[in-house]
């Protein structure tokens, strides 16, 4: 991958996480369907009815030891940003069955499903922002209380990335629509801020001239800053030819062409004109940081240059000091986004890199899932449509 297409793919991939809150979607436990399939190790096919002709397709991993007498824990996948399948697939890797499949191990069941209008779920994502995918994420989670096999009151998230942020969400009181939750590099900082701060760490890790990055930097804060409702179109483009220019700029010995410089940019406003990009840019985590009424893991790898520790850590570790839910942050060493063992932390790695994670990092998941569900009390009754307060 050149360095060009790189920060293109970049720029389209960015958009990792949002805030939102919304009404819950309908109780739908009782349209939900199970259908077995022979392999054990890939669990059971389950489809679970969500709002507006939603159908989320997914897989069901239950012990062979849960039953309506020995209730499981169990946990909701929840993807990134982008649509993804229920496995959160990239380049072949498959890190939601792996941490699966580790939980299946020590006893916790789970449920990950593709997003709506991806593999096998229906729905039109076209217009799907935070909101609807957290109403998703309710949907599963209402769905997983429901089952004979799974104790109520102790179903969890694990999510990642904009599955980090709707967890972060979902853990608010008063109202928390699950009992415990890890996030994995969730957002701590407003979408805008988390674009331009990606912006700049890439454009240092690929050793651009300060001065030409720094340009480019604030082109893209001077972008960010336009997207508003009553902002004029014009107006807009504006800010994105120059941002383009100067993104070019940076990446190329020669000058750009105009059909270029045009093609970028109507790619460009085609994504900022995108409804879950509108609802990104201005949305903030951190009061529903705050309110955090459930027990937190959180993780970010040290060399993520998508959602960077360095930005986006600190209000979990002011929420750690300052409120009585604490959440627990780690910092992992030598981890990417994805949480693999990287050396530069940069999005061509991802492919090359041969494992879907550090394997010290499903181990630290399971063992603090299995920890905090061992101190909570078993069979207490839960609300099967839960709320998330905003």
């Amino acid at each position: 991958m050149t360095r060009r297409e790189t920060i293109c793919w970049v720029f389209s991939l960015l958009l990792v996480t949002v805030v939102s809150w919304g009404d819950d979607p309908p109780s739908a436990v009782q349209k939900a369907q199970i259908v077995a399939v022979p392999s054990k190790l890939d669990g059971i096919e389950v489809e679970i009815a969500g709002t507006e002709g939603v159908v989320l397709a997914g897989t069901f991993l239950v012990p062979q030891t849960a039953s309506s007498t020995n209730r499981a824990p169990g946990v909701v996948f929840i993807t990134g940003s982008g649509l993804q399948d229920r496995d959160e697939t990239i380049f072949g890797k498959k890190p939601f069955r792996v941490l699966a499949n580790a939980l299946f191990d020590v006893g916790v069941a789970s449920v990950r499903c593709d997003d709506r209008g991806f593999g096998a779920s229906k729905g039109d994502p076209s217009t799907a922002t935070t909101l609807d995918f957290l109403a998703d994420a309710r949907a599963q989670v209402a769905w997983l209380r429901s089952r004979p096999e799974i104790d109520p009151a102790r179903v969890g998230i694990v999510g990642h990335s904009e599955g980090g942020l709707i967890g972060t969400l979902m853990a608010q009181d008063p109202d928390p629509a699950m009992n415990f939750g890890v996030l994995l590099a969730p957002p701590g900082i407003s979408g805008g801020e988390v674009l331009i701060g990606q912006t700049a760490d890439i454009y240092a890790q690929m050793r651009i001239a300060p001065a030409d990055a720094a340009f480019a930097v604030e082109c893209h804060r001077e972008m960010i800053a336009a997207v508003a409702p009553s902002v004029d179109e014009a107006v807009l483009r504006e800010k994105m030819t120059q941002l383009v220019r100067a993104q070019l700029a940076c990446l190329m010995k020669t000058k750009p062409s105009e059909e270029m410089v045009a093609s970028s940019v109507q790619l460009g406003m085609k994504q900022i004109d995108s409804p879950w990009m509108r609802a990104f840019i201005p949305l903030d985590p951190g009061p529903a940081i705050a309110r955090s009424g459930v027990p937190l893991l959180v993780l970010f790898g040290d060399r993520d240059l998508q959602v960077a520790p360095k930005r986006n850590a600190a209000p979990f570790q002011r929420a750690a000091s300052d409120y009585p839910v604490a959440p627990e942050v780690v910092i992992v060493a030598g981890a990417n986004h994805l949480f693999q063992p990287a050396r530069t932390g940069m999005m061509d790695e991802y492919a090359t890199i041969k494992v879907e994670m550090d394997p010290a990092v499903p181990k630290m998941i399971v063992e603090w899932v299995v920890g905090v569900t061992a101190k909570m009390p078993v069979g207490r009754s839960a609300p099967v449509s839960p709320k998330s307060s905003p």
